[in-house]
């Protein structure tokens, strides 16, 4: 049994090869939505994924201390938020990875560190490759798009750093680090069937 999981910086395609991945061997995939509706099964008062991400930028620890300082409602019910979250981010990805299945989310990979069967994949490409396709994806000019990636970069790296006090950029946490600017998907493809002991004939069939 194998489980992927697949970290992807903005602009790099990951979306699209973790769903031809999927279909190549015949799993499930679980991204966002998918594991959202999962999310709601365990604890149905859980905020909406993305709405969770939005707020985690809304305190850095310095304001988080001061407005419980001064006993802010907010602060308190965001310290409980973070307290559960890991937990629960932990028991949402387990329940995914107990048959064969793809797992596209940043934070996979730290939730599932200790799973027997997962391959923890970091896609990545240079800054120049991932605003060219940013470009090409939104259409909007260069200095639009250099801005959304470097502060959907933020964003993620302050995700999976509050969840699971990690580093998603250290590149000991993966078995595969993959520059997406280097090969096609069909290629990536076979390369993460083979590292999970499938056939790459199973690509194209």
């Amino acid at each position: 049994m194998t489980v992927w999981t697949i970290s992807a910086q903005e602009g790099t395609g990951g979306g699209l090869l973790a769903a031809e991945l999927a279909a190549a061997a015949r799993v499930p995939v679980f991204d966002r939505e998918a594991l959202a509706a999962l999310a709601h099964e365990l604890d149905p008062a859980l905020p909406e994924l993305v709405d969770l991400e939005a707020r985690f930028g809304r305190f850095t620890m310095l304001s988080l201390s001061a407005a419980l300082s001064v006993g802010s409602v907010d602060a308190f019910q965001e310290v409980e938020l973070r307290q559960k979250l890991p937990t629960l981010g932990r028991a949402i990805l387990g329940e995914a990875a107990r048959s064969p299945c793809v797992i596209y989310l940043p934070a996979a990979f730290a939730a599932l560190q200790d799973h027997p069967a997962a391959i923890h994949v970091r896609l990545r490409a240079s800054l120049e490759s991932r605003v060219a396709n940013y470009q090409r994806e939104h259409l909007v000019n260069r200095q639009c798009a250099e801005k959304a990636l470097r502060h959907a970069d933020h964003r993620t790296q302050a995700w999976v750093k509050s969840l699971y006090r990690t580093d998603i950029d250290d590149e000991r946490h993966y078995a595969l680090v993959l520059d997406a600017s280097r090969f096609s998907h069909d290629r990536f493809v076979e390369i993460l069937l083979a590292a999970g002991g499938m056939q790459t004939e199973l690509v194209g069939a």
